[in-house]
């Protein structure tokens, strides 16, 4: 064909948080791992995207005295989550008929290790992705400084008085929600985000600071306008359980990746810069779990990020286990 008939090649334009704008490229310099974040979640994901809703339900696990990391798990569900609720609905009234919740600390409890089964089933086809990041406890801050609190909460607009650790906690969890926002949005994109009864929503100042602080730092890797940010708690849907069963995935997977993140630094194999494999054996719940996490053939996308220390720098990588390590 003649060079000057061939068709126009497509027009390439970049994906908004890629944009090389003053406020962007400030935002790579004060938070580089949350772009390095997006660089490796963006490309395991299809095109086109951009939803008109977008429902987030997250939980986190790690918090106690054994565990090596803290870990933020977030469930993205593009067009809401309409699918999951006639999947579940039916599952919880079989299986699930007295109101308990599914948790991966209740495991032990036969009833819900008969409904697991059924909870991961509905999670795998989903529209949407589930991201675990874990990071090492020995990076303390990572979102924030010990004496930066009072200025990042004048730039957003704060108003509850915080104090520094779990000023960094409630930072660190509502610039990760940014940061796959930023992702997903298109201009006008509604959003809905359901978190588990933690610290950082634990009463309505708190709650509020959340919610803006959400907005405002969604505001600082997106380029598009928002439409309406909802920040809801499992508690605010007590009857029909449908909020504690959608933050039951998340849930699930933070209590794996505990287990998991604590093996990775004493018992894997380094098989490659961004797999594993395990030599100490999980929990069975883990195991469970975990190969559904790792399992490809789902419609539900599943990451894991950890962000490791390295003396004084960090190391921010996706992790996969490898076939061997479900089995050892």
């Amino acid at each position: 064909m003649n060079r000057s008939n061939r068709p126009p090649l497509p027009l390439l334009m970049p994906e908004p948080w890629q944009l090389l704008t003053p406020l962007n490229i400030r935002t790579r310099q004060l938070w580089p791992w949350g772009h390095s974040i997006q660089k490796f979640i963006h490309t395991s994901e299809p095109r086109p995207r951009g939803y008109d809703n977008i429902l987030i339900a997250s939980d986190y696990g790690g918090a106690h005295k054994n565990s090596t990391h803290i870990v933020y798990c977030f469930l993205v569900v593009g067009g809401g989550g309409r699918n999951w609720l006639a999947r579940m609905r039916p599952a919880r009234d079989d299986l699930l008929p007295d109101g308990r919740t599914m948790s991966y600390k209740r495991l032990g409890d036969p009833k819900r290790q008969f409904a697991l089964d059924a909870f991961l089933s509905a999670a795998s086809q989903l529209d949407g992705h589930l991201v675990a990041i874990a990071v090492d406890k020995k990076k303390k801050w990572l979102s924030t400084q010990p004496n930066s609190s009072e200025k990042i909460r004048a730039m957003l607009g704060l108003k509850c008085v915080w104090n520094p650790m779990a000023f960094e906690d409630m930072i660190r969890k509502v610039q990760i929600a940014a940061i796959l926002i930023s992702l997903w949005s298109k201009p006008g994109t509604n959003v809905t985000w359901i978190t588990d009864q933690d610290a950082f929503v634990a009463n309505g100042k708190r709650h509020d600071d959340a919610l803006t602080a959400v907005a405002r730092m969604t505001s600082l890797y997106n380029t598009h306008p928002m439409g309406v940010f909802r920040l809801n708690t499992t508690d605010q849907d007590e009857d029909s359980r449908d909020y504690e069963d959608l933050c039951a995935i998340p849930d699930l997977a933070a209590g794996m990746m505990a287990d998991v993140t604590m093996r990775l630094t004493k018992d894997s194999v380094r098989i490659s810069d961004y797999k594993r494999a395990l030599n100490s054996n999980l929990p069975d719940k883990a195991e469970i779990i975990a190969d559904w996490f790792w399992a490809s053939n789902t419609r539900l996308r599943k990451t894991l990020i950890t962000i490791e220390t390295e003396g004084e720098k960090y190391r921010v990588q996706p992790v996969w286990m490898s076939d061997s390590s479900a089995a050892s």
